[in-house]
């Protein structure tokens, strides 16, 4: 998804699909996991047990598998992603080399996830340099209620009509993308990337619209540039 120079580290930002296989860290025997996990990145990636809550964990606390909702790393350490089939998987980079990578579901996002992970990123110089946004679910596939848009819209601070779309059948929906745009926006970034909508690409899992138990994973890792 994105290849880009922080200072002396190149970041990588890599969204495996449907053909890399299924990604939950529950679901799939450790030795299937690490094999997919090589195939993509060269070398095994801890992953959180994610609760849609604002938890931040940073290594090494992350190879004990802990719970948490941001996972983050220094540049030159191995590579650390979420896993999601709707949610909203985000990378951000510090100006430093620094990842945190964010599992933003609805709940995280009304309660603030964005913020703690944009605090947690920033490095001396208070920059982000990159976010990116992977596969997850679009407006056109997430019909939602009108309380839930207000809460999630006072969590990315704009007002709910700034994030409310439209099904493809006509009903009022929650545009994520949109959500997490205006997040980051708040924090001063604006999103490097996009990916499609995980209800209308069957490349990637969807909870929601096709009841899949597999899972997908947004991972990054830094190298000498």
């Amino acid at each position: 998804m994105l290849t880009t120079d922080v200072g002396p580290w190149r970041v990588r930002v890599v969204a495996t699909d449907r053909l890399d296989g299924d990604m939950h860290p529950e679901r799939v025997a450790p030795d299937v996991l690490a094999a997919r996990q090589r195939a993509v990145a060269g070398t095994v990636w801890p992953m959180l047990d994610q609760v849609h809550g604002t938890d931040l964990v940073a290594f090494p606390s992350l190879v004990d598998a802990p719970i948490g909702d941001i996972a983050m790393i220094r540049p030159g350490r191995s590579p650390v992603a979420v896993w999601a089939a709707d949610c909203a998987p985000v990378a951000l980079v510090g100006g430093e080399g620094t990842i945190a990578m964010v599992h933003a579901g609805w709940r995280g996002l009304a309660a603030g996830v964005l913020d703690v992970a944009l605090r947690g990123v920033r490095g001396a110089d208070g920059r982000v340099a990159r976010a990116v946004l992977g596969p997850a679910i679009g407006p056109c596939c997430y019909e939602f209620s009108a309380d839930d848009l207000a809460a999630v819209a006072s969590g990315v601070g704009v007002e709910a009509d700034a994030i409310t779309g439209t099904t493809s059948w006509g009903t009022v929906a929650l545009d994520v993308p949109a959500a997490i745009a205006a997040g980051l926006a708040r924090g001063g970034v604006e999103l490097a990337a996009t990916a499609p909508c995980t209800g209308c690409d069957e490349r990637w899992f969807s909870h929601r619209c096709r009841a899949e138990p597999g899972r997908h994973a947004l991972v990054a890792w830094t190298e000498p540039a």
